[in-house]
């Protein structure tokens, strides 16, 4: 959970709609630029994005060339990806080519294809990452292997150029090709308590025509989320009534089922559909853009608007975070800051001692504080909500024992309400995950379902609905339902990032990627971006040496920033800890010394410096 932007409370049904904006990325050292207004103009053209480039058979008449490109052919509408491999093959290939199951078979390639002289036959090395489906769902592949495609190749007589005269019965997509050729796009679906939306994300073909991507969103958003996630779906019986036409007058007109409007507070429910509609819709459609929805028998409502936004939790992430360490034994800020001379925030002066490690969250109007402190000769959790600029108390939470972890703070209820208990919290004690309340209480197990046993780093998504762990040196994803007597984790699935042997931390750096710490099969540590589920990768630090990132903590980047490099979102702010040091993950790393610790100086034994950087999230 992370500081919000100031925002209005919902109304129950406001018309609204769209500053829509181009969805989301950055290069990491630059600041994000913030646009509630254009996305992508719609325009009035068939044409897909102008930088895809689809592969061609004739493209190369060298083996190991072609079968690189036949493995990038499938990119683009699954429904005709198999028409594309095809048109890399013989007439006779084509005609036994019967793909099996369903989806795009996503693999890495493990080295470059392999050709022997004299024989016709390519071997491409991959490891499975996921199949792609119809929907744009990405499942992670279940296992670890490496296998082997064998293509042969040959030439047709009276044609140039190479062909496939016989393939393996699948439709294979290069990883690389999912980078180029797609884009990732969220679908928005309310969590199960109806206080915030949860994104979904997906990959949208670049090549797809611009008037066909709003009915191709709706169509998957309609067909329901993602199996790992635990979201509200729409009624039972919702579609699309024809398909959404092509903006005009500034306007996009829905028309849906009559299920779309059935629900006990029909008014609530309408107002719920369109902010999700709104959020699904927003990168396709241009600033002020007009949405006339239209639901079966009941007479059309316009939404014009920004207000939609408050129902993202993520949209409200602020432009620059505000910074901490643990300095001494004390929460401290960094210095650089316009707010360095504030207090720290909730704590009370008298009470800020002994610390090991915190989290701070704020949500609605409420700021949160989870401490880890020295007690005797162990460690204790200590909590305390206040309103915001407000201190209070810190509270026990009894239940843990062992080494405790760093907490993290996820959203349990209404931002708007102020609630005390619009809180929950999560901590690593005895390398087991616990949850633990805003006020004084008991920690409570939350079951591990997954392989292993030791869990050693936990981070919540902005949408606090989603989380990613470090267990027994692998990353996995899960959902999480802070609601009732027993928080839990959906049924946990493993990501598997090709350049990570081992990983050691984790946090979400927005909607659909991961900054995630290990050390590569070389022995050397890194810190990079993984996309959620596990397929896409990008360097942030891609040599640390040979000390290992203990923890993470990252700021991650609103959905309405931008900027984008190599499809990856704009971050800044990332930290962590590593060789008994706080650091900042900059171009390049840059430790946090005692001269970047905003206030007084204080008297601190030799050699002591900062610890345990984190975000006021």
């Amino acid at each position: 959970m992370r500081a919000r932007r100031s925002a209005p409370t919902l109304l129950p049904v406001v018309a609204a709609l769209v500053a829509f904006a181009a969805g989301a990325c950055g290069i990491p050292d630059n600041t994000g630029v913030k646009e509630v207004g254009p996305g992508r103009s719609t325009g009035a053209t068939s044409a897909g994005d102008g930088d895809v480039v689809q592969v061609d058979r004739e493209d190369s008449d060298e083996a190991r060339q072609f079968a690189a490109n036949y493995l990038r052919a499938a990119a683009g509408d699954l429904g005709t990806a198999a028409d594309r491999l095809k048109s890399f093959m013989t007439p006779a290939a084509a005609g036994r080519f019967k793909p099996a199951g369903g989806g795009l078979q996503v693999v890495r390639l493990v080295g470059d294809p392999l050709t022997t002289p004299g024989d016709n036959v390519v071997y491409v090395t991959y490891e499975p990452v996921g199949t792609l489906d119809e929907f744009g769902r990405l499942e992670p592949a279940r296992e670890t292997r490496q296998d082997t495609y064998e293509i042969k190749v040959g030439q047709l007589a009276g044609k140039s150029g190479l062909f496939v005269t016989e393939a393996p019965p699948v439709l294979p997509l290069d990883v690389r090709a999912l980078r180029g050729s797609y884009v990732q796009h969220p679908l928005y679906y309310w969590n199960t308590e109806y206080t915030g939306l949860v994104p979904d994300v997906r990959y949208l073909p670049k090549a797809l025509p611009v008037e066909q991507r709003p009915t191709t969103v709706l169509t998957w958003l309609l067909n329901g989320p993602s199996a790992w996630l635990s979201v509200a779906n729409l009624p039972k019986g919702t579609a699309l009534k024809g398909n959404v036409p092509t903006i005009d007058d500034n306007k996009l007109q829905i028309a849906l089922s009559t299920q779309a409007g059935t629900a006990d507070n029909a008014e609530q429910s309408v107002d719920r559909l369109r902010r999700q509609l709104q959020w699904t819709l927003r990168p396709l459609l241009p600033a002020g853009a007009e949405l006339d929805l239209k639901i079966e028998h009941q007479d059309v409502r316009a939404f014009s608007g920004d207000d939609y936004l408050t129902s993202n939790p993520a949209a409200q992430l602020v432009d620059e975070p505000e910074r901490f360490v643990v300095y001494g034994g004390k929460i401290r800020r960094v210095s650089g800051q316009p707010w360095s001379v504030n207090p720290v925030p909730v704590l009370k002066t008298e009470e800020n001692k002994d610390v090991l490690a915190a989290a701070m969250s704020t949500v609605g109007t409420r700021t949160f504080a989870a401490v880890v402190v020295k007690a005797g000769k162990g460690q204790a959790l200590r909590v305390a909500g206040a309103a915001s600029g407000d201190q209070a108390p810190l509270q026990p939470i009894s239940g843990l024992s062992g080494t405790l972890g760093e907490p993290v703070w996820a959203p349990a209820g209404d931002a708007a309400d102020g609630s005390p208990d619009a809180a929950i919290g999560l901590i690593i004690a005895g390398d087991r995950l616990y949850a633990f309340p805003a006020g004084k209480g008991a920690a409570r197990q939350i079951p591990w379902t997954g392989p292993g046993s030791r869990i050693t780093s936990v981070a919540v998504a902005p949408d606090g609905r989603r989380v990613a762990l470090v267990v027994d040196g692998k990353l996995y994803r899960a959902s999480f339902s802070p609601g009732g007597d027993a928080p839990s984790l959906g049924t946990p699935q493993q990501l598997r990032p090709a350049s990570l042997a081992t990983v050691s931390a984790v946090d979400f750096n927005s909607e659909g990627w991961l900054t995630v710490a290990g050390v590569r099969e070389n022995q050397r540590v890194t810190i990079e971006d993984v996309s959620v589920d596990g397929a896409l990768e990008g360097d942030r630090l891609p040599d640390l040496g040979s000390k290992v990132v203990d923890s993470l903590s990252v700021y991650p980047a609103s959905p309405l920033e931008s900027n984008s490099f190599d499809g990856r979102p704009s971050v800044r702010s990332v930290c962590y800890t590593s060789d008994g040091k706080a650091w900042e993950a900059l171009s390049q790393p840059d430790q946090i010394k005692a001269d970047k610790v905003a206030g007084p100086p204080a008297n601190q034994a030799a050699g002591t410096v900062p610890l345990a950087p984190f975000y006021l999230e």
